[in-house]
């Protein structure tokens, strides 16, 4: 009797520790989705074409099939539209956009700015009624 209350103690603590590691598939999309943009936002060359194969990467290390491309686009329709995913996503790029994220802003209004200007004269918006 002892000896089953061992295997079944050793057991138990066996499956918490294995299994209590395991992300759920949305926890991961969210996870892997946050690691890719940072790393975009994060790179000198956003159009450089080894980023791709760096997302798929990331991706695969958070257990999806990047080669399966029916798979991976039925997960992100899957989750595109979940405010739970959109809102853990956003927050997690606010983190790592940071300055980023700051400096894009400033650059948009002067250019806004900037384009409302002619030749130092303020355009005044017109009115359509």
């Amino acid at each position: 009797m002892k000896k089953l209350l061992a295997i079944l103690v050793v057991f138990s603590v066996f499956l918490v520790g294995c299994l209590g590691g395991l992300k759920n598939e949305k926890q991961s999309f969210i996870d892997a989705t946050v690691e890719a943009t940072c790393l975009v936002f994060q790179s000198d060359n956003i159009f450089d074409p080894a980023l791709e194969e760096q997302a798929k990467e990331i991706y695969r290390n958070h257990g999806f099939d990047t080669d399966d491309e029916e798979a991976m686009t039925a997960l992100t329709e899957k989750y595109e539209n979940d405010e739970d995913v959109q809102a853990a996503i956003t927050q997690a790029l606010e983190d790592c956009a940071g300055d980023y994220a700051a400096g894009f802003e400033d650059a948009f209004e002067d250019a806004f700015e900037d384009a409302l200007e002619v030749e130092g004269e303020v355009v005044e918006e017109e009115v359509v009624e």
